[in-house]
């Protein structure tokens, strides 16, 4: 296994979620499947690789990915997300709501923003 300096993954992830951003889900894909390998544990290869199923419509697939990852706010918003897509609307409005009530920034604001889209 290779090991790589945190600044390494940062800019692997960022290229992985510059590729599916793209449109270039297949390519997002190897990339976030290898940062799983050499980090497995790490938060942004499991959320990019439930975005790549979530940005294919593979639903279930995402939910699964996003409940694998670390339970981050992150995660958790995107999970939420899924299972709005998903059709399960009041799982994903409780995951939501209990982002939307943690704090301030990313997550929190794009939880709070798909609450009201949701309504």
């Amino acid at each position: 296994m290779t090991d790589l300096e945190p600044d390494d993954v940062r800019a692997l992830a960022d290229l992985g979620f510059l590729a599916l951003s793209r449109g270039l889900g297949v390519e997002a894909e190897a990339i976030f499947e290898a940062l799983r390998a050499v980090r497995p544990g790490e938060e942004a290869p499991l959320i990019g690789l439930g975005l790549v199923r979530l940005a294919a419509g593979e639903f279930d697939r995402a939910v699964a990915q996003f409940r694998a990852a670390p339970k981050t706010d992150a995660a958790l918003t995107f999970l939420g997300i899924a299972l709005l897509r998903q059709g399960a609307l009041a799982e994903a409005r409780r995951v939501l709501e209990t982002v939307a009530a943690a704090g301030e920034g990313g997550p929190a604001d794009l939880a709070r923003q798909t609450l009201a889209e949701i309504g």
